[in-house]
């Protein structure tokens, strides 16, 4: 009876610890995927940035900002759009322009 009983918590304990093991394998998968996934958003706004030389603000989340870079002239130029004062269209629009001004 005792045996038993100590077979039953030793096959309790190793179930248990089986069940934290899978856990912590798919916690470390799910940060990989994290990762991996903040990678691709890095080299994604990196890209655009170098096609569009937009580099946007992401710390404000409340409006649309950023830099302009002309490399040419070695110019930085400031944005700030309010999307509730101005259509996406009119940023859009306004962007174009800040980038095509000579």
């Amino acid at each position: 009876m005792r045996l038993v009983f100590f077979n039953t918590l030793v096959t309790n304990e190793i179930n248990e610890l089986e069940c934290r093991r899978v856990s912590v394998q798919e916690r470390k998968q799910a940060m990989k995927k994290l990762e991996q996934q903040e990678l691709w958003a890095q080299r994604k706004l990196s890209m655009y940035a170098s096609v569009t030389d937009i580099i946007p603000n992401m710390e404000d989340q409340s409006k649309i900002s950023g830099h302009i870079v002309d490399r040419n002239k070695r110019v930085v130029q400031k944005f700030e759009f309010d999307p509730a004062k101005i259509s996406s269209f009119d940023t859009c629009n306004g962007l174009w322009n800040m980038i095509n001004s000579p």
